[in-house]
């Protein structure tokens, strides 16, 4: 199909249909990549004006979790029963942690401290929970108020781009360090085999519970990383305050981080599928593990055990 409006959120997009297959795919530069059914896409394709006013306010936070999605190496596939459940798992997201999350976003596009970073409004503010480009600005002068950041002037082809430039300061980076002897409040790890076969688990399960007791889920792709514990995921675990750890399909590497985490003294919620409950290590087969038959399951009992487990 080429180049067409994103359904999401209108932006030109690549969308291409794989051969005989119902589904298509997009790229889109505030999306991210995803895949929609053919039955969705032509239901936001088709004119936006024939969803309901509650359907509508949905699809900003549709983008922030298919874009953030696409940053953690996950690709979402979209269709009518699923949609609107992906995208309220962002509507409750309070506005300290989307104020961090865009302290966060800066300080990753700075190489080194005082590295001149840039921005655009106008398509990264998916990647912070933001409603729209205004919110993105309030938060970005927020940060610029309480000297977070100093904004620089960037280039006129730059500025013409819409992009934004700002040094992360001394007090900016002081702010994202975690707390002395504890991870960031509100911050989860997620450890767990990344299969095919758990996406759903994931989006639907792991990702909504931790979303529903209003905490913020990370989760890093081993694959980006060759299977091996990189620095990354270390630095994630430290600053997590808690991490849910899913031993389905037994890999080795969420033992790992399991322990990491044990060891520095944070709290790990244990899951795992009830067909291989029997199977993991006989060190850990004596946490209480949270057992989950199916995605909707996952997701319930698991938020039960955050709220009981995790203060808030």
């Amino acid at each position: 199909m080429g180049a067409k409006p994103c359904p999401i959120c209108k932006l030109n997009a690549s969308i291409e249909q794989p051969y005989n297959v119902l589904a298509y795919e997009i790229e889109c530069e505030r999306c991210g990549r995803f895949g929609i059914s053919d039955i969705l896409l032509l239901v936001l394709g088709q004119g936006q004006g024939d969803l309901s006013p509650a359907d509508r306010s949905l699809l900003p936070y549709l983008s922030a979790h298919t874009k953030q999605a696409t940053t953690q190496g996950v690709i979402v596939m979209l269709d009518t029963d699923n949609w609107r459940e992906y995208a309220r798992t962002h509507t409750r997201t309070p506005v300290s942690q989307k104020v961090r999350k865009l302290l966060e976003l800066l300080a990753d596009r700075s190489t080194y401290p005082g590295e001149v970073a840039k921005i655009s409004a106008e398509v990264d503010y998916p990647l912070l929970d933001a409603k729209s480009v205004e919110e993105f600005k309030y938060f970005f002068e927020h940060l610029g108020e309480f000297e977070y950041i100093e904004e620089v002037q960037l280039s006129h082809p730059e500025a013409a781009k819409g992009l934004l430039g700002c040094v992360v300061t001394v007090e900016g980076w002081k702010r994202l360090e975690p707390p002395a002897g504890g991870g960031i409040p509100g911050r989860c790890f997620i450890a767990m085999s990344f299969d095919a076969s758990l996406n759903e688990a994931y989006q639907l399960g792991i990702h909504a519970a931790v979303r529903d007791c209003g905490f913020d889920p990370i989760r890093i792709d081993l694959e980006q990383h060759n299977e091996k514990i990189c620095d990354k995921i270390l630095a994630e675990i430290r600053m997590a305050q808690f991490i849910v750890a899913d031993f389905t399909r037994q890999r080795a590497g969420v033992y790992f981080e399991a322990g990491f985490a044990m060891g520095l003294g944070r709290p790990v919620v244990w899951t795992c599928h009830e067909d291989e409950l029997e199977k993991t290590h006989f060190d850990t087969r004596q946490y209480n593990h949270v057992k989950w038959s199916n995605p909707q399951d996952l997701r319930v009992k698991l938020a039960d055990r955050i709220r009981a487990t995790i203060s808030g």
